[in-house]
């Protein structure tokens, strides 16, 4: 380690950068992606107070972690079995010059395997078998996932040398004008895409936003699902199976899915029999969710 003065307070200021920007990005992603699901079940909370505005940023900061996490796996997973990309561009390249009969180098350098990006990378393949194992063939794209994650990210840290190699020769040369200047942002600008693409691709072509939204959405406990709740008449007049309680005017219903609760002045559910399947909005104040208690062994 570094015995600077300035070391501890430089890396305490690159920490907590950090843990802002990816924050920020968390929040940018989450937020979107619950009006996202908040679409596709068709609910829009009403009476939303300011309590239930800082559970939806909770829950926003919470899948944008998971989002970011997932990510990072599978960028991780992807540098796992960089070998492999390596020996098929490298076949490629040989096949390349024997035709044109040139000598052909690779545009990209591809990031070699750490002991982190090893660690991560195993996270990488528990979160595919996870989210693949019950339908191969709909989340076919998480098998070629890793490798293009992998593939954007070499492109990422090799356009961030580049711009530190720059930044150097301008420091060293003294370097100015306008050429430099514009080659320096045209990097940057270059990274951000490239940063961008990276975050994007798994929503975009992984196949998996939906699962990991009910994933971090059961985590912040707005999705509950096999859960045992107790309704109001007459709201438990519509509900299948109800059976009874000893709660007077509520019905108890079981096995049911709580597909959005706690922001706004409604519960959404999901409750269905061989016959039937229905979704319903029911007022906070004529449902009752209950809380599994397990006992505990002294």
């Amino acid at each position: 380690m570094s015995s600077t003065p300035g070391y501890v307070e430089k890396s305490i200021d690159f920490l907590t950068k950090t843990i802002t920007l990816t924050s920020k990005i968390g929040l940018i992603i989450g937020g979107g992606c619950i009006i996202f699901y908040s679409l596709i079940n068709g609910h829009y909370p009403q009476g939303v107070s300011i309590g239930d505005g800082l559970l939806f940023l909770i829950t926003a900061l919470c899948f944008g972690f998971v989002y970011l996490v997932f990510t990072a796996s599978l960028t991780a997973t992807g540098i796992l079995f960089s070998p492999i990309l390596k020996m098929l561009l490298k076949l490629g390249l040989r096949l390349s010059k024997s035709q044109k009969n040139k000598s052909l180098k690779p545009a990209l350098k591809l990031e070699p395997i750490t002991f982190f990006s090893g660690f991560l990378g195993l996270f990488g393949i528990f979160f595919i078998i996870i989210l693949g194992h019950k339908s191969p063939i709909e989340h076919a794209p998480l098998a070629l996932l890793p490798l293009a994650l992998y593939m954007v990210y070499s492109g990422y840290t090799d356009t961030t040398n580049k711009i530190k190699k720059l930044e150097r020769s301008a420091k060293t040369f003294t370097l100015a004008g306008q050429n430099f200047n514009n080659e320096l942002d045209g990097l940057k600008q270059q990274r951000l895409i490239i940063g961008a693409l990276l975050i994007a691709i798994p929503l975009i072509v992984g196949g998996v936003t939906t699962d990991l939204l009910k994933k971090s959405m059961q985590l912040a406990k707005i999705r509950i699902e096999n859960a045992t709740i107790y309704v109001k008449s007459p709201f438990s007049n519509i509900l299948p199976n109800p059976l009874d309680s000893k709660l007077s005017d509520f019905k108890k219903f079981e096995h049911v899915t709580i597909t959005f609760r706690g922001v706004g002045s409604t519960t959404l559910v999901e409750a269905s029999d061989e016959d039937t399947y229905i979704k319903l909005e029911i007022p906070n104040d004529s449902i009752i969710i209950e809380a599994k208690v397990t006992k505990k062994h002294r």
